[in-house]
This record gives C-alpha cells, structure tokens and sequence, in this order.
C-alpha cells in the first residue's frame, strides 16, 4: 500500500469527529474515559484527513532515513504537499513533494523547477512512512479506546487513545478549537514516534497552483 492510498482512501465526513465523540469538561484535564472504539476510530479519521496547513515536528529513533525532522505539510482533499524544512541529514534539507490526486512530483525546493517534471512515486522519507503508519493504524479496528481531557499549551484538547493487538497503539491529542491533530504517539511493533505540530491551521479555499509543481 503507497502512501498516497493510505492517506486519501479512508474518507469520513468532517463533522463526525463532533457529533459521536461526548464533549469532556474543558476546565481540567480528566482521568482517561473508555468509550466505544468505532466513535474513537471515526472521531480520529476524521481529524487526520481534515484539510489542514500543519509544521510537524517528527521524532522517531528508528526512521528509516535521516533521524528528527520537521515537515511542513499541506492538504485538501486527497492532495498534499509535503515540505522538509529541517532534517539531521544533509540530503533531506529541502526536500518536497506533491500529489496533485493523481500524480506524484519530487523536487527541491531551493532549486528551480525542472522544465519537464517527471512523476515519482508518491513516497517522502522518512515523513511518509510515519504517515502511512499512522493511516495503517487508523484503518485497524482498535480493541479497546479512552478518551480524556487535556491541555496542549494553554489550549484545551481531546486526548484519544487506540490500543490494538500485539501493543500497538496509537495517541491523538486533538484541538478542540479546530479539531485538528496537534501531537501524536505511535507504537507498531517495533516503531514508535512522536509528532508535534509546531504550527497548525484548517485550510481553506487553498490556491490551485498549490498542488501543481511549476
């Protein structure tokens, strides 16, 4: 499964993540609460294919390229646009790709477009393999799901928690102003990782060219 299958084929609709999910008390943080894992699944889906303009910051020990980065991401739709903006290798500095819902282009972003761009496989190491973790484990009915109140700053926001079998988990804390994912946990096997969102905003009415490589 490419990355591109993985984060644009499990669509729900935007609202779902606020009509099934029991609003907690904002005022505190709260004890973790069990609550029913395909409301959990479904509240997270949707929060992870929002269209959304989010800076994450990836720590994950044993990415298979390069080590902690940060990725600048851009999504509407099944279309993105992914960004590195820094990374301990040397080779992943201005990395980027686009998926235009079709096609996939690589270029760096500190050169000038190529006149005849090529498509490419819709892959970005290491931020596409978190990301296809993270779609894998969100497409996985979990076996169990709390949810509890928290704060990410001084922000209120839902924690979301899915366990699966063999250990695998995976955590969402959740704006509760935009409902968007703002930092994230992930244990597969023998993988886990930490994304935080240095930046994050819904995007709306986002500019065609966007999603074109020129």
């Amino acid at each position: 499964m490419n990355f591109a299958s993985c984060w644009s084929s499990f669509f729900v609709p935007k609202c779902v993540s606020f009509l099934i999910i029991v609003t907690a008390s904002l005022s505190a943080c709260t004890a973790p609460q069990p609550i029913e894992v395909e409301a959990a699944q479904a509240a997270l889906l949707a929060a992870w294919q929002a269209d959304q303009h989010i800076v994450w910051e990836i720590d994950w020990p044993a990415a298979p390229v390069g080590g902690p980065l940060t990725v600048a991401t851009w999504r509407a739709g099944p279309r993105y646009r992914l960004e590195i903006l820094e990374a301990v290798a040397p080779d992943l500095m201005g990395q980027a790709l686009i998926f235009d819902g079709t096609t996939a282009w690589g270029y760096q972003r500190f050169d000038s477009p190529p006149a005849v761009p090529q498509p490419v496989e819709a892959r970005l190491s290491p931020a596409t393999d978190a990301f296809e973790i993270i779609a894998r484990l969100l497409a996985t009915t979990p076996t169990s799901a709390t949810q509890e109140a928290v704060q990410v700053g001084r922000e209120p926001a839902q924690k979301i928690t899915l366990t699966f079998t063999e250990g695998d988990s995976l955590t969402v804390w959740r704006d509760e102003a935009s409902g968007l994912p703002v930092r994230l946990n992930f244990v597969w096997g023998r993988q886990h990782a930490t994304l935080r969102a240095r930046s994050f905003e819904l995007l709306s009415n986002p500019p065609q060219d966007l999603f074109e490589l020129r």
